[in-house]
């Protein structure tokens, strides 16, 4: 629960940060100071990565940036380091793309990703064995839902390895792919790779490729 209150935190901090150069510029020096005293405080005493009720009370405010569209906070989810990978295609081989703001980020007509579609968002997370693709006729996945689990199926099953990637990007996927903490899949829209790092979430991978299509 302590996430989503460091998540709406940043978000505070972020909007705060509005005037002239001089002034965003010790705005943001100060900022980030700040964050870094609210996620210490507030990782004190934190459930564990595996307490579902801490988890879902993050993912739910994620969903509401969203399906709303808020990018302000949305790009809180995604870590100044590691950034946010997606996953697309437009066929068979997987494209991976950096970002570190969502609105950099656009679909093959030229839109942006956000908002997600409401419907499809509004389901809250279940603990249990994700969903498996099967690709028949009637079914796409052999249950429908959204789950999460603690597996880290983007690190097993390292799809990048197939996507033609530089030594670079080959290195920086492999490395932010450790730090993958839950899967969530949705099957009305995306697979969410998230990361527990010192004390917040982030979104670190989303997958956005339609599945069962070559």
């Amino acid at each position: 629960m302590r996430s989503i209150f460091t998540l709406i935190a940043f978000s505070l901090f972020i909007i705060s940060g509005c005037g002239d150069a001089s002034t965003n510029e010790a705005r943001e020096k100060d900022s980030i100071s700040k964050r870094e005293a609210v996620k210490k405080a507030l990782q004190e005493d934190l459930p564990p990565a595996s307490d579902i009720k801490q988890f879902n009370w993050f993912y739910s405010a994620f969903a509401h940036a969203a399906t709303t569209a808020n990018d302000t906070i949305f790009d809180v989810v995604i870590h100044r380091e590691y950034g946010l990978w997606i996953i697309h295609s437009a066929g068979a081989v997987p494209n991976f793309t950096h970002i570190n703001h969502i609105l950099e980020f656009k679909l093959p007509d030229g839109e942006n990703l956000l908002p997600f579609k409401r419907d499809a968002m509004m389901n809250v997370p279940k603990e249990e064995t994700l969903p498996v693709l099967i690709c028949d006729d009637d079914k796409v996945y052999d249950k429908e839902g959204c789950f999460t689990s603690l597996q880290n199926t983007f690190a097993e099953q390292k799809i990048w390895k197939y996507a033609g990637l530089s030594a670079e990007n080959d290195k920086e996927i492999e490395k932010s792919a450790k730090t993958i903490t839950r899967t969530v899949i949705n099957t009305q829209n995306y697979r969410f790779y998230f990361s527990l790092i010192n004390g917040s979430w982030y979104l670190t991978f989303m997958d956005i490729m339609t599945p069962c299509e070559a």
